[in-house]
């Protein structure tokens, strides 16, 4: 692989929450694509010079939708619930006492449909589940999945304005409230889980690491000049990437090339290790997953992977 691409992969933010097109119905706005195909983008609403007139439609809609999922429920005989939020949602099998809450990561299937039974998406048909963060996805499913726990299985029934709003998504028109059935396989808490790792790491491997708020892990074994970089600053850097099972993803140093970019321009763990060290400074960065790829895969780096990095600053302008 070429040096520009191997840099890309390691090194090059990508946005914590960008699953593939199969999975797209749920998502929220931070996994975004330009495509208008796609359905990843956030729920928004209507622009206006006329902000009393955005509220009025928004109130409009909104009354549209809870009279659609009225005649939904009393159509198809549900014995639904109502939250506050206004999505509405039946609960077939609660699951565990212990529910999900925002900072979890979720394995989950699900069928999506419209009112009309038209099915725009569906993890069950694919036979595979869907992995994400619950702060990450449309705002039903933030509300709607804590409803239940694991083994939790029910339907949510989602109005627009807690769904796409009023643009259209892929094959789901503008406006439009959504039906989920959904399954609560499995949730934890990715961070509370990477810090578990990072310490065995630190453990097994006997270092003398530091730890940032951030939740990044850090060890400077030469701290370099006493002025170091910021994220304005253009970076050269030699670095050697492994997952905490020594596996090596990419390195600089075996190409026998440093890398060089601009430091706001790659993943937080760098953004924020790297200006630990000054102009020849050495050391090594344990980076969670939230501070790296998250969810997703990226080349041999496994979803909710920690990554390691032994870096050395070259220089920096």
């Amino acid at each position: 692989m070429k040096n520009l691409s191997k840099l890309s992969l390691a090194l090059m933010f990508l946005v914590f929450f960008s699953c593939s097109p199969k999975n797209k119905a749920v998502q929220s706005g931070d996994a975004a694509t330009s495509e208008t195909s796609n359905k990843t983008e956030a729920v928004q609403t209507a622009n206006s010079t006329n902000p009393n007139s955005t509220d009025v439609n928004l109130n409009e809609q909104a009354s549209t939708d809870e009279e659609l999922i009225k005649k939904y429920i009393a159509d198809n005989g549900l014995k639904a619930e109502r939250d506050p939020s206004g999505l509405y949602y039946v609960i077939e099998e609660p699951g565990s006492a212990e529910k999900p809450s925002a900072q979890d990561q979720i394995k989950a299937h699900y069928h999506g449909m419209l009112l009309d039974g038209t099915v725009f998406d569906s993890s069950v048909d694919r036979g595979q589940p869907f992995d994400f963060p619950l702060g990450r996805v449309i705002p039903g499913w933030q509300t709607g999945i804590p409803k239940f726990g694991r083994g939790g299985k029910g339907k949510l029934i989602i109005p627009s304005g807690m769904a796409y709003g009023p643009r259209a998504a892929g094959s789901i028109p503008a406006n439009s409230v959504l039906v989920f059935d959904v399954e609560v396989i499995d949730f934890f808490n990715q961070e509370a889980k990477d810090e578990e790792v990072i310490k065995k790491y630190i453990t097994d491997n006997k270092l003398k690491a530091e730890r940032d708020p951030s939740g990044l892990y850090y060890v400077v074994e030469t701290p370099g000049t006493a002025e170091k970089p910021g994220l304005e600053n253009q970076v050269t850097v030699h670095y050697h990437g492994t997952l905490t099972d020594g596996t090596v993803f990419d390195s600089s140093v075996d190409r026998g090339k440093p890398a060089t970019f601009p430091l706001n321009g790659v993943v937080p763990g760098w953004q924020v290790g790297i200006p630990k060290f000054g102009k020849g400074g050495k050391g090594k960065l344990i980076i969670p997953s939230g501070m790296a790829y998250g969810s997703r895969p990226a080349g041999k780096i496994p979803p909710n992977s920690c990554l390691i990095f032994d870096v050395e600053v070259i220089d920096f302008q």
